[in-house]
């Protein structure tokens, strides 16, 4: 029984060591976690530069997050080509990610998965402007007046789906950043000195 009790006050006094690094929590505005990054967790995200993140956190602490990227290429030797794969460590501010992909509708390069959010609105953007192009160019090249009833109901209608593309587009970039939909808190941890 001593053994037990000893080897168990141990593992928690291991995993309370373990336990010392600050973590991240993404919350939305009525208080609801999405999401809680601490060391180990993988990190998917846009800084406010632009560049994109994809790694593992290694430690979260003084506000900073340091993250272990990978990279996998080809690389020429004197034998011929071999992939390698190089790991970057980096830390950063917290507050300069201005964009976090938490959920799953994107992939392993942070494409947005699903017809609706890539496809769709990329077709009604090219087909309601093609068809109000092609429709101007074919008024102009037969000299019919623009102000025909037909025509100005279906410039409309390729005017709206173009709109609705749009829509589609800035609705969807818009979900991804922060302080928009959720906001990020940085809790430190209290036993860490």
């Amino acid at each position: 029984m001593r053994i037990f009790l000893l080897s168990i006050f141990l593992l928690l006094t291991v995993a309370s060591a373990k336990s010392q690094d600050d973590f991240i929590v993404l919350k939305k505005r009525n208080n609801r976690t999405l999401k809680t990054y601490g060391q180990g967790s993988f990190l998917s995200a846009r800084t406010n530069t632009g560049f994109q993140l994809n790694g593992f956190i290694t430690a979260i602490r003084n506000d900073s997050i340091f993250i272990r990227q990978q990279e996998t290429k080809l690389v020429s030797t004197e034998f011929g080509q071999t992939i390698d794969t190089v790991f970057h460590t980096f830390g950063f501010d917290h507050r300069n990610i201005s964009a976090f992909y938490f959920s799953r509708q994107y992939d392993a390069v942070m494409r947005k998965r699903g017809f609706v959010q890539t496809t769709l609105p990329a077709i009604l953007i090219a087909g309601g402007a093609g068809f109000m192009a092609l429709e101007l160019i074919n008024t102009a090249y037969r000299k019919e007046p623009l102000n025909d009833r037909k025509k100005l109901t279906s410039l409309g209608i390729a005017a709206g789906v173009a709109g609705t593309g749009i829509l589609l587009q800035t609705l969807n970039s818009r979900k991804d950043k922060v302080g928009n939909k959720y906001k990020v808190y940085y809790i430190k941890n209290a036993r860490r000195k």
